[in-house]
């Protein structure tokens, strides 16, 4: 299913912000690489940034944006904790092309570019294997399950 075309110049509006909020992702990594073993902690402010991401695009309906914001997230998180500078290397790579990918999706959202995404995104998800994992994850099932049992 292909995503809905964004043409409205409101929802335009939101996609700029998206890029302003991958600019400061970039600015964080362009700082990590300085000094990747000093710095790791800044992955902090680059997940941040993605998870905002990630929910933009939910919501305007851009869910391979979102895909590869979640996974870049995951990296982000792991990459704090890397404790090899090839770990940290390696997450750095890897988000640099996603990040690379997602500012793309986000200045061309009307152009298909599936093929180039999946290879994109079954390397990003192959590093998050590598680093342990994405966090466990709770369904909005579960959510909703846990506060009637609150009630």
């Amino acid at each position: 299913m292909s995503p809905t075309p964004v043409t409205d110049p409101k929802i335009i509006e939101f996609i700029d912000e998206m890029v302003g909020f991958a600019k400061t992702a970039e600015e964080t990594l362009s700082q990590i690489e300085k000094d990747p073993e000093t710095e790791k902690s800044r992955f902090s402010v680059f997940s941040d940034r993605m998870f905002t991401i990630r929910g933009t695009a939910l919501q305007l309906n851009l869910p391979h944006i979102a895909h590869i914001a979640g996974i870049s997230e995951e990296i982000a998180i792991k990459a704090k904790d890397a404790s090899t500078r090839a770990q940290i290397r390696k997450c750095l790579g890897s988000l640099w092309d996603a990040l690379s990918t997602i500012k793309y999706l986000l200045e061309n959202h009307l152009s298909e570019t599936s093929e180039e995404q999946q290879f994109l995104i079954t390397r990003l998800e192959d590093t998050l294997r590598r680093l342990g994992g994405a966090r466990p994850t709770i369904s909005e099932t579960d959510i909703e399950d846990l506060l009637k049992q609150r009630s």
